[in-house]
């Protein structure tokens, strides 16, 4: 097993406190292990820890091109963040270092049931006719 940083620990144990609403965190894995899906599964692992509203399901199958379209997964590794209902947020990479903290905040946000955008902006979204395909890139810290 992966030991956590204190960082992480701390990061993840302040982040879930007191969640409202349970939250499913989907982990599709690729095909091959790694140190990097090991390292990625202790995290979702100890998030799933923390906080009795956590549930981990962790898809190590191989990959089911099927399964994975009606999940709307694309590659692997990937975590899907599901709340009451599935919002789409499909998370690829693993969420450590800077990146932790805002994966800990998507979960803290769909266990609130809260998208953190402000009216103009949710009219903005109203507005659309057809469907939108969004993906947020960073970079490794």
């Amino acid at each position: 097993m992966v030991a956590l940083t204190p960082e992480q620990q701390h990061a993840i144990d302040a982040g879930l406190r007191h969640l409202p609403a349970p939250v499913t965190l989907v982990y599709y894995t690729p095909d091959v292990p790694s140190s990097a899906t090991a390292a990625e599964r202790a995290l979702l692992e100890a998030m799933a820890r923390a906080s009795d509203r956590i549930r981990l399901q962790v898809l190590a199958e191989r990959w089911d091109a099927e399964r994975e379209a009606r999940a709307g997964i694309a590659r692997t590794p990937a975590i899907a963040v599901l709340g009451a209902r599935d919002t789409g947020i499909r998370y690829y990479g693993t969420p450590d270092g800077y990146e932790l903290e805002t994966f800990v905040t998507i979960v803290r946000a769909v266990s609130e049931g809260r998208s953190g955008l402000g009216d103009a902006a949710r009219a903005r979204l109203a507005a659309l006719r057809e469907p939108v395909h969004l993906e947020v890139l960073v970079a490794p810290t």
